[in-house]
């Protein structure tokens, strides 16, 4: 049995570690018992050599125990590995315009065309270089994203409802913004303020740095909840329960900033926006820092609106759901 020893050997060079030996005595039994009812429990070396050569090469036998051996990054890895490299993508993005954003607004710093995209040629193939290598070792270990173990059932297969679909393009701007931001407030605090001009002299926002926990316990609440959407592809009851409450945490850390920049405002008994923005042709130095927590406060107020306004409208489309769906549940059935 030296040949089909030395057969099975080589199957089990093109194996994973982990169910190598399993496969290994698994193959070995099957061949033992298929070469004895073919040719008797003795038969020589050129029959086994014959029978060899019809049970396939090594390497294709382990293929066929283990098709995703055959690939970098196999089709189990392959749409998580998607999603985050449009995510890279977008991050490496985001990030480099905003550094480059502070360095011209803030160090007055300038860059040319060809210093840009051999910044951006630089980057993202190196981003994605190492997503790459990461995903070839957890295809190389066998690791699947098992995010549901229970049996699959096709009735739970969601209905067909435009409205329950994520617009990914949408998400994957609102987690590159949001990734962004949170880096921005956890590593650069000081750079949380404004400009007026390229170079010029640099605010900082006190108030932003006053709530910088709240902040980014909002943002990070936020950034996971779209990773699972984005994981998911549609909406249901669940992730609408708890973007509701994500909305909520943002409608309170919004609240606390308008009220934080009320306070400081009228500590300096400042005036409103507009009547700001007409004063501007007389503005001294200080002046500008009023008018910058000025608009701070007004973009907080339009951010705090909109979530308000987005939380009631899944509130409707949520109650008005259930009303549909009981509606229907209620109805007679239909005689032949």
């Amino acid at each position: 049995m030296s040949l089909i020893d030395r057969y099975i050997q080589e199957v089990g060079r093109h194996l994973p570690r982990k169910n190598r030996a399993d496969i290994k005595a698994e193959l070995r039994s099957s061949m033992v018992d298929n070469l004895e009812d073919r040719y008797g429990s003795d038969p020589t070396e050129s029959k086994v050599a014959d029978f060899l050569k019809e049970f396939g090469k090594p390497r294709e036998v382990a293929a066929s125990y283990f098709p995703e051996g055959q690939y970098l990054i196999g089709p189990s890895l392959y749409p998580l590995f998607r999603m985050i490299a449009w995510i890279v993508v977008s991050a490496v993005l985001g990030a480099q315009v905003l550094a480059w954003g502070i360095a011209i607004f803030v160090a007055g710093e300038s860059f040319s065309a060809l210093e840009i995209f051999g910044s951006l040629l630089n980057s993202i193939p190196v981003s994605l270089g190492w997503l790459v290598i990461t995903f070839i070792i957890l295809q190389r270990f066998d690791v699947k994203p098992e995010l549901d173990d229970e049996p699959w059932d096709p009735r739970s297969l969601p209905q067909i409802n435009e409205n329950e679909d994520i617009k990914r393009g949408e998400l994957i701007f609102g987690l590159v913004f949001g990734i962004l931001i949170l880096v921005l407030v956890t590593f650069f605090p000081q750079w949380i303020g404004f400009v007026t001009t390229p170079g010029g002299k640099f605010y900082p926002n006190p108030v932003l740095i006053q709530h910088l926990g709240w902040i980014k316990v909002s943002l990070l609440s936020g950034i996971v909840l779209e990773i699972y959407l984005l994981w998911k592809g549609n909406w249901s009851l669940i992730p609408r329960i708890v973007k509701i409450a994500v909305n909520l945490l943002s409608i309170g850390v919004l609240a606390l900033l308008v009220q934080g920049h009320n306070a400081w405002l009228a500590a300096r008994a400042s005036t409103g926006f507009f009547e700001a923005i007409e004063a501007i042709s007389g503005i001294k130095d200080g002046g500008w820092e009023l008018v910058g927590m000025q608009g701070f406060r007004l973009a907080f107020v339009i951010a705090l609106i909109v979530t308000v306004i987005e939380t009631l409208a899944m509130f409707y489309r949520m109650a008005r759901g259930k009303i549909q769906t009981r509606t229907i549940k209620n109805l007679p059935p239909v005689s032949a």
